[in-house]
């Protein structure tokens, strides 16, 4: 499970910076008759705009926090309490890696470990260039006659060893044209 950052932690996002007039327009619709139910939209509220861009900016967050009449502090707690929001964008490329009981007993493990000494990136991380965005999944995926099993981008990847592993990360960054083997030791 990844650590939740605090506000004032979290960097700032780069080049690709969500439009709040956007966000604006889609709180629109959202009209609560009082403090109470405003305070019972907000997950609501964050859900559409963590679908819309893909993640909550801090700056979004505080848009929802004016729009629904709460403090920025209350929609802080919430956007950085539940795994399923993101405050920042994901990679260029998604990875689930399963590290559920069956994966971890063939080898997850390794796939993690994997993952933080050849490229750089642990749960919870984009990789620094922003093609690769991991999330190690502590349930299961379902998927356990496949185990060790990832699911990169919308393909599905099991009974993986380092060595496939590492290919079919390779694989999939490569077609994006952007890492080279080069720039990775590989």
């Amino acid at each position: 499970m990844t650590q939740a950052a605090t506000p004032g932690s979290m960097p700032a996002t780069t080049g690709d910076e969500i439009d709040l007039d956007v966000v604006r327009a889609m709180l629109a619709h959202i009209q609560p008759g009082d403090h109470q139910e405003a305070q019972e939209l907000i997950l609501a509220a964050l859900q559409e705009v963590n679908e819309h861009f893909g993640y909550v900016s801090l700056a979004a967050a505080e848009v929802v926090a004016e729009h629904l009449g709460t403090t920025a502090s209350r929609v802080y707690g919430l956007l950085t309490f539940y795994a399923d929001f993101r405050t920042r964008p994901r990679g260029k490329h998604f990875m689930l890696l399963c590290h559920g009981m069956s994966c971890y007993a063939l080898g997850s493990q390794r796939l993690v470990q994997e993952l933080k000494d050849t490229w750089g990136v642990a749960d919870g991380e984009t990789t620094a260039d922003g093609e690769l965005t991991v999330q190690v999944v502590n349930g299961c995926l379902g998927v356990c006659d496949r185990a060790p099993f990832v699911k990169l981008d919308a393909d599905y990847h099991g009974d993986l060893t380092t060595e496939s592993f590492n290919e079919v990360l390779r694989r999939t960054i490569d077609a994006g044209g952007s890492w080279k083997d080069a720039d990775h030791g590989h």
